[in-house]
């Protein structure tokens, strides 16, 4: 316990001995964390904004005419709630169906001709499902529920704009996925950065390394202060980026109409809020991802560093 406590109080005394390095090392762990939580929030906007655009690809579907009864339709209605990527059933009715007409951007003109006294719009389902990727198959049994044909022929929602939904899935997909390589993109580069510096420090030092083997330290003792000062520039990266990333947020919601600031505000506004509102949200995250990064980067980079100095 004491040769442990004194490896800590060694690596935070040299942390703090070599300002300059450990400026220059902390400096870039906190670019380092900051490129990779901006990487990553751009993911999380990607991905909750298709999750968003997913979500509201649902179905309906439209009766035939008016002389279907009521109960036909609930009955229908309870049989699609069976099916197991459906979430939730809602049924129109004509008076309802007219006040979501009078609510679309539509021409004045097409809208008057419709009213209460006259209205044929047609009675239908809202159906919410699960998982876009099976709604061919969710229309198939659909149809199949359908026992007394009471649907419109080509009135699925579906089946009128597939062509349309199928791209808007593919493009989902795509978007999530790079996403995910930006960060890892970002993130590779980032630990590359971080090994230089951190490499060049433990070389500015490599005589105090060859000092504490002549005079018969073990390889564990010479390697335990580097590792704490890896701790100690992870910490200090996650606080210096917990800082900087909500400052990077607000000007970017600030002057989002400025040219070439508008891409994550807008992307940020697909989800019914600003950009800096965004990464307060996930600001908890946020910090612990760059904390666990933040630690295990300087730690891992430290231990690797030192190796070459110590003796086999």
């Amino acid at each position: 316990m004491e040769t442990f406590i004194r490896i800590i109080r060694l690596g935070y005394n040299n942390f703090w001995r070599n300002r300059w390095l450990t400026l220059g090392a902390t400096l870039l762990m906190a670019l380092t964390l900051t490129m990779i939580s901006v990487s990553l929030i751009i993911s999380f906007i990607i991905r909750d904004t298709a999750d968003a655009v997913r979500s509201s690809i649902n179905l309906s579907v439209y009766f035939r005419d008016d002389a279907i009864t009521l109960e036909s339709i609930k009955a229908l209605q309870n049989r699609i709630d069976l099916i197991p990527n459906v979430v939730a059933t809602d049924y129109i009715d004509k008076e309802e169906a007219l006040q979501i007409f009078q609510r679309l951007p539509l021409n004045k003109n097409v809208k008057e001709p419709i009213t209460s006294e006259f209205n044929p719009l047609p009675r239908s389902l809202e159906i919410e499902t699960k998982d876009v990727e099976q709604l061919e198959a969710t229309v198939a049994a659909i149809s199949q529920a359908d026992s007394d044909k009471i649907i419109c022929d080509e009135c699925l929602s579906y089946t009128k704009n597939k062509e349309i939904v199928d791209r808007l899935i593919a493009s989902t997909r795509t978007a999530q996925q790079a996403g995910w390589l930006l960060s890892i993109f970002f993130g590779l580069i980032a630990i590359f950065n971080v090994y230089n510096i951190i490499r060049l420090t433990i070389t500015a030092r490599s005589d105090e390394i060859e000092i504490m083997r002549y005079v018969g330290a073990s390889n564990a003792f010479i390697r335990g202060p580097f590792i704490v000062e890896g701790i100690f520039y992870g910490l200090l990266g996650t606080a210096a980026t917990t800082l900087l990333v909500p400052l990077l947020a607000a000007i970017i919601s600030q002057y989002q109409g400025a040219s070439g600031l508008t891409t994550l505000g807008s992307a940020a506004g697909v989800l019914n809020t600003s950009f800096f509102n965004y990464v307060i949200d996930h600001l908890g995250s946020l910090v612990l991802t760059q904390l666990v990064i933040g630690v295990v980067l300087g730690v891992l980079v430290s231990a690797i560093s030192i190796r070459r100095y110590l003796r086999a």
